[in-house]
């Protein structure tokens, strides 16, 4: 019995570890993504909204949940996220000094009246990692 015990917890431990090796490889790499009218100096999100007036700069910020994922691909869509509605693809986004990834949406005329969404994938990968919506009104 006193052989059996060390046994059945090491298989319970080797198999505790290897769920928990998975689900860290599994999981997403890029996480809590969000809109914001203004990030600070380390690059992290302020002032947090998904509601925008026309003229206003447009932030998306993802917090990275790796540490060796360094770049990252942010697309925009007019409408719904869907394939057909990318208005522009935003490559090389790289993560700032607080774990963020963030973009700028800048469109020299100006943003329609609408509703929007961004996604940010891994730099090469075609997972989406996160998502977000916003609108934007007159």
């Amino acid at each position: 019995m006193k052989k059996a015990i060390p046994i059945v917890l090491g298989i319970f431990l080797l198999g505790l570890g290897i769920f928990l090796v998975y689900e860290y490889a599994t999981e997403p790499k890029i996480v809590e993504g969000v809109m914001s009218k203004a990030i600070d100096e380390k690059g992290k999100p302020s002032d947090i909204t998904n509601m925008f007036t026309q003229g206003e700069t447009v932030y998306f910020s993802a917090k990275k949940n790796r540490f060796w994922i360094n770049e990252a691909e942010i697309v925009w869509y007019k409408g719904e996220i869907k394939r057909e509605n990318r208005f522009l693809v935003e490559e090389e986004v790289l993560v700032n000094d607080a774990k963020y990834y963030t973009a700028e949406l800048s469109v020299p005329e100006g943003l329609e009246e609408g509703h929007y969404g961004v996604t940010i994938y891994v730099k090469g990968k075609k997972i989406m990692e996160t998502y977000a919506e916003f609108d934007v009104k007159k």
